[in-house]
């Protein structure tokens, strides 16, 4: 039986419960015969004055803790509707004044384009080497992800004629965020041109990746070491192993083995312990495969809510391509039961979705 996991952040979970509970009321009434209506609830005045408002928020910011986290998430997800650009001028005044640590596991849930433009600009062009760290690399790389558009003077700089010099922090920080994105647009051709120029530093997380304890950031390792390996040259002169086109993505896979494809939902996992350094081992060599050499795999049950995952299990142990709709997913690769891989959807648009298709063929 599919089972649904849901990460909804507060905002969102807000906005559901506003349009559930309605309803549910409107649904309970006809049931009994009654006539009802739809209601909305209506956006009353400001509680408070813009300067009033900007010392509750401000006030917030600066007390937050892992002990009252959530709530302050909560108390400042209910004054969106009135203060938005107050609580994103705060967001980044702080970041900018120094106060990364405590707003970071805040942004996940208060971000959006403009803060996630204004941080990752500061951060990479005006601060770099005070706060391009792997400390706040996971949440560079998630505001990248969800707000495209922030990645843009990150990625301009990276892609231009000439590689920045980098310390070997920023190095790792960059590398780890081009590592651990998920293979959606055109990320991976861009990491495909960066990373060359980082060789040594890629290799030396990828190996750290390969001997830690996430069963698939080691998967990942191993086909970035295999990548980085056989397609850095073409990459660093233009080239590009998977293909995309308008809103679709294909991905090619490294070889495991399987059976027929099945599907399921599931949860991601987290990011393994730092490991010792060592030279990255050569990636194995594909066991023949004579299954079937193409497939469509398609979602059954009943909507993905939004943040939710697909898992398709078993799929072939060959390389292939995989073509989705990279709109409204991410997608993502892991090691399955006995030698197979698993293809993970997430659902990124807004709102759920009542199909996904992916379509796959063996590369020759």
């Amino acid at each position: 039986m599919d089972s649904i996991i849901l990460r909804v952040r507060a905002p969102i979970m807000n906005r559901i419960v506003q349009i559930l509970v309605p309803a549910v009321c409107f649904a309970i009434l006809a049931g009994a015969g009654m006539a009802a209506n739809a209601q909305f609830k209506e956006v009353g005045p400001p509680p408070f004055s813009q300067t009033v408002a900007r010392q509750k928020i401000g006030t917030l910011l600066e007390s937050v803790d892992s002990s009252d986290r959530q709530q302050t998430i909560d108390t400042l997800t209910g004054l969106l509707v009135w203060y938005r650009d107050i609580l994103d001028e705060e967001l980044i005044s702080g970041w900018k004044k120094d106060e990364r640590a405590r707003l970071t596991p805040l942004l996940d849930a208060l971000a959006d384009a403009r803060v996630a433009s204004a941080i990752v600009e500061f951060s990479w062009r005006q601060q770099r080497e005070a706060t391009f760290n792997l400390t706040y690399a996971p949440i560079f790389g998630t505001l990248m992800l969800r707000f495209p558009d922030s990645a843009k003077p990150f990625l301009d700089d990276l892609l231009g004629p000439a590689a920045p010099e980098l310390s070997q922090p920023e190095a790792e920080t960059v590398c780890r965020i081009l590592l651990d994105m998920p293979e959606i647009g055109t990320w991976k051709q861009n990491a495909l041109q960066i990373l060359p120029h980082y060789r040594k530093t890629a290799e030396n997380l990828l190996v750290q990746d390969l001997h830690g304890s996430d069963q698939e950031k080691s998967y990942r390792a191993q086909l970035w070491l295999a990548d980085l390996k056989s397609d850095a040259g073409g990459a660093a002169s233009g080239g590009n192993p998977r293909r995309a086109a308008g809103n679709r993505t294909s991905v090619a896979v490294a070889p495991r083995y399987g059976s027929d494809p099945a599907s399921e939902r599931a949860l991601p996992t987290s990011a393994p312990a730092r490991a010792p350094l060592s030279a990255p081992p050569a990636p194995s060599s594909p066991l023949p495969y004579d299954g079937p050499k193409s497939g469509t795999l398609e979602c059954s049950g009943g909507p993905i809510p939004q943040n939710a995952e697909y898992v398709f299990r078993n799929l072939p142990p060959a390389k292939i391509h995989l073509d989705y709709d990279a709109a409204k997913w991410d997608a993502r690769l892991a090691p399955g039961e006995g030698q197979t891989q698993r293809l993970i959807l997430r659902n990124k648009s807004s709102g759920p979705q009542k199909r996904c298709v992916v379509r796959w063929s063996v590369i020759p």
